[in-house]
Parts: structure tokens; sequence; C-alpha cells
């Protein structure tokens, strides 16, 4: 049921991608460019699949994973149908949506070992370099914050609204370096992991911040400065709650589940209190 509904969802992204913030001058370039991103997550779920066959998955996992994707179809590359034309509110709703409910799905779903039993050696070392930086909490949540910024900014954001291209490019941003901060997060035991995520909170609370205070419109989707407000508000809060409730379960699964121990020699890290047990 999930495959045949992310098909459908991403058939539908290609029917009509001529509407999507405001695509409609240059067609060939607004079907080229939705054509592409659909067929990206089409190309991660297939591999996923076929992977699923050699390495099967547990039901939760799997579940996850196909939920992430028919949600990624419909929210990042879905068909519009002109609503996210004129407001900045809608537009950091799909924003938060990639960044704070799409990503950690996928994360938490593991698909990294159906993948690589597609791809094998080639898959492995272009993931090598990315398992590395996941390593580092903290880098990964620097990136991320730049990312958030960066795409923020009045002129790169009205680049987006103005070009399919640079649109794309935002998506595809988003998706990997908040997959690549959660992915650090989630799946570590770091202590870490709490400075990186007080780090994004901060950082994009400022920003939710600053559109919630301004005065002045930023950006050309504006329904009004109301408009404006609101979509801070939304990065602000409900954005935001996604980050604290990260925190609490990652201290929760740090402090009730290990020990944590601080070694001259590498990060910090934890003990597992069965082996605490066992060593004395």
């Amino acid at each position: 049921m999930f495959v045949r509904l992310a098909l459908f969802a991403v058939s539908a992204s290609l029917v009509n991608p001529a509407n999507a913030h405001g695509w409609d001058d240059n067609a060939d370039e607004d079907f080229f460019s939705a054509m592409l991103g659909g067929l990206l997550p089409a190309a991660l779920w297939l591999i996923y699949v076929v992977g699923a066959g050699r390495i099967r998955p547990t039901n939760n996992r799997r579940l996850m994973f196909h939920g992430a994707s028919l949600l990624a179809a419909m929210t990042m590359f879905g068909s519009t149908g002109g609503w996210l034309d004129e407001s900045s509110t809608l537009h950091m709703v799909q924003h938060m949506l990639i960044l704070v409910v799409i990503a950690p799905l996928y994360v938490l779903a593991r698909p990294l070992p159906q993948w690589l039993a597609v791809s094998g050696k080639i898959g492995i070392r272009l993931w090598k370099p990315f398992l590395r930086l996941s390593r580092h909490p903290l880098r990964t949540g620097i990136l991320q914050s730049l990312v958030i910024w960066f795409w923020h900014t009045p002129v790169f954001y009205n680049l987006a609204l103005a070009s399919p291209w640079w649109h794309l490019a935002e998506h595809l941003s988003f998706a990997f370096a908040s997959g690549l901060f959660w992915w650090s997060i989630l799946l570590r035991r770091t202590l870490t992991v709490l400075p990186a995520l007080l780090l994004t909170l901060m950082s994009t609370g400022m920003l939710g911040a600053l559109l919630t205070f301004a005065q002045t419109p930023f950006y050309n989707d504006l329904l009004n400065i109301q408009d404006q407000q609101l979509a801070g508000l939304i990065m602000w809060v409900p954005g935001g709650l996604f980050y604290l409730l990260a925190g609490g379960w990652c201290s929760l699964r740090l402090f009730t589940k290990c020990i944590p121990i601080v070694d001259q020699n590498s990060v910090p890290g934890c003990l597992s209190k069965d082996a605490v047990n066992t060593s004395l």
C-alpha cells in the first residue's frame, strides 16, 4: 500500500509541476526540474525496496521509511496547485516538514543497510565521508544552521521563488543537511548531541524571532507583514519544539541506559551500565 501511494505521489508531482512557486514562465525548466525532484526520492525508494529483499528490515523501520518517502514526495516535490505561490507561512510549513519531520523519520528507519546491499562498494565509498562527519554532532549542527540561514536570507529565498532549479537546490540542501544532522543525533550516544541540539534550537529560534518581530517585508511571496510574522512564529515555536523533544529523548537515552564517560584520548561518550556491572 505504501509503495503504491509513494508512486502515485511522485507521479502526481510530475503531472502538473508548473504551478509550484509561480513556475509558469518557463514550462520546460519547470517540467525537467520537477521530474528530477520526483525521480530522486523515487530512486532512493526503489533501491530500498530491492535492498529490503536482501537485508530484511523490521516492520517498524519499513513503515517509517515508506511513510517518510510518501511524505517527502507530497511535501518536497508534490504538485502544489498554486497554493504556495503567495505565502511565506505555507513555505515555512514546507521547510519545517523537511527539516524536523521527514529527515528524522528517514534516519529512524535506518535504511543504510538496505541501500548498501544494492550499491555495494560504490555506495560504501560514497557514504564513508558522510559517516565520518556524522561522528561529530556539533559539526553537523553548524552545517545545518548555515544551510537554514543561507536559504532564508532574502536574496536566496527570493531566488528560489523565481527559479525552479534554485528551488530544487534549496530543498535538496535542506534534506541533505537535516538528514546528516539527525543521523548524528538520533543514532549516537555521545554527550555532544546535547550542545548540538541546543545550538540548532538557538539558531532556528533566532531566525524565527527575527522574522516574527521584523516590521519590514523580506520576501516576495508575502501576503502581508503578518504572513511573514506567522512564518517566523512557526519556525520559532513548533519547529523549536521538535528540537526540545529530541533533546529530552537523547538525555533520557544517555542517562538511563549508560554512564557518561570522558576519556582524554577520545570524544565524550557513554559506557553501558551492563558493562559496568560486569566489570565490577
